[in-house]
């Protein structure tokens, strides 16, 4: 039996999702959404709710492809089996695409095996009526354990991902490459008709370079969100959390994770924002012009005209940046807010700011709180190349004294 993933938009803005039978009308899998309103909607996001979602669609098919009910044996106190639990945590590690016998990564499905054992023990908690005799309840505590003793080693170490994070920065040829769109947005731009969203997109990607705001925050911009400059004080973009927004008709609404700040902007990228609003935005079809109205929208005609725009749709239009400009290649949202981060690092060294001064600094631009562990992880690196130019330095005192 095939399930899918369904999500819905209320009137006040709140996303949800259930699971339901895919060929099947009607009313969404009870125990899972039981699950999920009363175990986990109040605490997580709708995004977090969507992962566990996926797990249990995995957890279910299996029960479908083996024959088994979980419900009904869990209420006949017949626990899982060794053999039961291998099998599952095979068809959670079981890639989907590709050919057969391929996995997912170690981390999704160390993922999606942990957000199923929370499951699979609340289901039990559930259907079971004297779960607190203590026999039943040291069953279900050794399921459990059984369970997540399946979890893999990463393949890559904890200290070995931090180093990959904080090296990550743009090249010097995708810095240029994208530094010469920002001064010339249409080169190489042959479809006159082409010009709104091509405008929109290199605004887009120098908002994510000024700023490193997320992608998430980026794609929630509203008009009321641009603060123009005014005598002395520069221009700057106001970041708000914005989870269940009801302005908001993207079904998969984007979301700050972070906390809300003010970020500033340079004179020129206010220009252009200005430019776009009242110019390129304005001559859209249907689009909004109140306070609650996002910056950036859909351009191309069709029933989404002029309402706010999704992920799907900027991921086209970067792809073709990347066909028509090969050094922008290696970009994505999320690496200009590492390189950005690396920036701030050059310049604060430039300036002399001591670790004091450089972290609470780096955390509200960031949108990150006191003490954060990504500052002083992107402060390592800094303190890294700092340490290796004084290591060659002295280094470089042997040769000295030898001569």
């Amino acid at each position: 039996m095939k399930y899918t993933i369904k999500t819905f938009v209320t009137g006040s803005g709140e996303r949800f999702s259930q699971l339901y039978e895919a060929n099947a009308p009607g009313f969404p899998l009870f125990y899972p959404s039981a699950f999920i309103v009363r175990s986990i909607r109040l605490t997580t996001t709708h995004e977090t709710q969507k992962v566990y979602l996926a797990a249990i669609k995995r957890v279910c098919e299996w029960e479908s492809s083996r024959g088994i009910e979980l419900a009904n044996n869990f209420h006949n106190r017949r626990f899982l089996s060794a053999g039961e639990i291998d099998d599952l945590t095979s068809h959670l590690r079981a890639s989907k695409r590709g050919n057969k016998g391929n996995v997912i990564s170690s981390a999704k499905y160390n993922t999606y095996l942990e957000y199923s054992a929370v499951y699979i023990h609340w289901l039990m908690l559930e259907v079971i009526t004297d779960s607190n005799s203590r026999d039943v309840r040291d069953a279900i505590e050794t399921q459990n354990l059984m369970l997540l003793s399946k979890k893999r080693r990463k393949t890559v170490s904890k200290s070995a991902r931090k180093q990959r994070i904080i090296a990550m920065k743009l090249s010097a040829e995708t810095s240029n490459q994208l530094l010469d769109l920002f001064v010339k947005p249409f080169e190489r731009l042959r479809q006159l008709h082409n010009c709104g969203h091509r405008f929109r997109n290199i605004v887009m990607l120098r908002v994510l370079y000024e700023t490193g705001m997320r992608f998430g925050e980026l794609l929630s911009l509203k008009l009321k969100h641009i603060i123009e400059s005014s005598g002395d004080d520069s221009a700057y973009l106001d970041i708000e959390r914005n989870h269940h927004d009801e302005f908001d008709t993207r079904l998969h609404q984007p979301v700050a994770k972070t906390q809300g700040r003010r970020v500033p902007i340079s004179a020129r990228l206010e220009e252009q924002l200005i430019d776009y609003r009242d110019s390129w935005r304005a001559d859209v079809k249907y689009v909004g012009f109140s306070d609650d109205d996002f910056i950036f929208i859909v351009h191309r005609g069709g029933r989404s005209q002029g309402q706010a725009l999704p992920k799907t749709a900027f991921d086209t239009g970067l792809a073709k940046l990347k066909n028509l400009f090969k050094d922008l290649s290696p970009v994505h949202p999320h690496l200009l807010r590492h390189d950005w981060n690396y920036r701030f690092s050059k310049y604060a060294d430039s300036e002399g700011l001591s670790f004091e001064e450089e972290c609470p600094l780096r955390e509200q631009l960031m949108g990150w709180v006191p003490g954060s562990s990504m500052s002083r992880r992107y402060n390592l690196r800094h303190i890294e190349e700092k340490s290796h130019e004084i290591g060659l330095q002295i280094a470089s005192d042997t040769a000295r004294i030898l001569e």
